[in-house]
């Protein structure tokens, strides 16, 4: 039996339950750094709470990606709704980034004016910095099982990520523990210090490297009259040849039009006549248009009832 619609293979399914997994871990762990960073007045739990929240809003992002990709539509995502996900994804990126410079500018302020904290309070700030490192490494473990086919860009994207990630928190960990122990010496103001940097250093990487990810996509243009024309032109060549005329939708992207056309064809057609309609509209738009990336999707018109 064919796959009713909608539904998906199990490891497409599992490769979602993985990434949500994540998230959900990384969401159990906001609220204890808060109100443990908070009280043991450790800049670093707090730059980590902050870093986590916005890693945890682009992990539930991409999940949204990976749902449209395994449902079949992802062709909406550069014309539409895309749109709001790229803008999503450069909003977290300044915000990453602004918090970034908050970080280092605060970590340098505390190492030359060094804030009182307790010695009890840090080791249950490098406890829950541990608990945390655990979490990624088995996350980490979970997301690398059910990537390791390769057949999803977004989780080997993710992978890499919670590798980073684990890594991190190993290095915070470190500073934690430095910290918690000589509390009242210039060792622990120091292992603050760059624990404090560390995280800044990685949260602006991350702004920049997102920002450029999203920028080429938000700076995307409409096509030019003229070109629209041509398009127009090759639609009306073969009007005869397709049903309807569903619609078009176009972009810029740098120098290169992307076009998708929607066209209708009767349910009584045959597939190789559709698909022959289709690749000589391809063709004759690839033809008025050089270098354009043209999409034709058939669709199937409903018969009308009486």
């Amino acid at each position: 039996m064919p796959p009713a619609p909608g539904a998906i293979d199990p490891a497409a399914r599992e490769r979602e339950r993985s990434i949500l997994i994540a998230s959900l871990c990384d969401i159990a762990l906001i609220a204890p750094f808060l109100s443990v960073g908070l009280w043991a007045n450790s800049l670093m739990m707090l730059a980590e709470c902050a870093r986590g929240t916005l890693l945890v809003v682009l992990e539930l992002l991409l999940l949204v990606l990976m749902r449209r990709i395994h449902r079949g539509r992802i062709h909406d995502y550069d014309y539409g709704s895309g749109k709001i996900e790229q803008f999503a994804n450069a909003g977290i990126g300044t915000a990453m980034g602004l918090a970034g410079v908050w970080v280092g500018l605060g970590s340098l302020w505390r190492w030359f004016h060094p804030p009182a904290q307790d010695q009890f309070s840090l080791l249950v700030v490098a406890g829950l910095g541990g608990i945390n490192l655990v979490l990624n490494g088995y996350m980490l473990w979970k997301l690398w099982r059910a990537g390791r086919d390769g057949a999803s860009i977004i989780l080997t994207g993710q992978v890499k990520t919670r590798l980073v990630k684990t890594l991190s928190s190993g290095i915070v960990m470190a500073a934690f523990c430095v910290n918690a122990v000589f509390v009242e010496g210039v060792i622990g103001q120091a292992a603050e210090l760059i624990g404090g940097l560390f995280i800044a250093a990685a949260m602006i990487q991350l702004s920049v490297s997102m920002w450029r990810e999203a920028l080429p996509s938000l700076l995307d243009r409409t096509l030019e009259e003229a070109q629209q024309r041509l398009i127009n032109r090759a639609l009306a060549t073969h009007f005869d040849a397709y049903d309807s005329f569903i619609g078009v939708r176009s972009r810029i992207a740098g120098n290169t039009p992307h076009i998708q056309i929607d066209l209708g064809f009767s349910a009584a057609r045959t597939l190789g006549d559709v698909e022959d309609v289709s690749d000589r509209v391809r063709r004759e738009i690839t033809d008025l248009l050089p270098g354009a990336v043209v999409t034709v999707l058939p669709r199937a018109l409903k018969q009308a009832t009486f």
